[in-house]
């Protein structure tokens, strides 16, 4: 049995929690509550290229 975290044709989101955490989410599965949808529904490429691409954006934490 594939959960809808390893299957290949699964869409995904990018969520991101109060305290600013980021995850690629299955878009089949109810988001977390206290979670906002920031990108997506997309593919895991997509959802993975848009983390990388805010992460180099993030400041360092102290």
């Amino acid at each position: 049995m594939t959960t809808p975290f390893v299957s290949a044709h699964t869409m995904f989101l990018v969520l991101v929690s109060p305290t600013g955490q980021y995850s690629i989410w299955p878009a089949v599965l109810q988001v977390p509550a206290g979670w906002q949808v920031v990108h997506g529904v997309a593919c895991r490429q997509s959802c993975e290229e848009f983390v990388a691409a805010v992460r180099v954006d993030l400041p360092a934490a102290a």
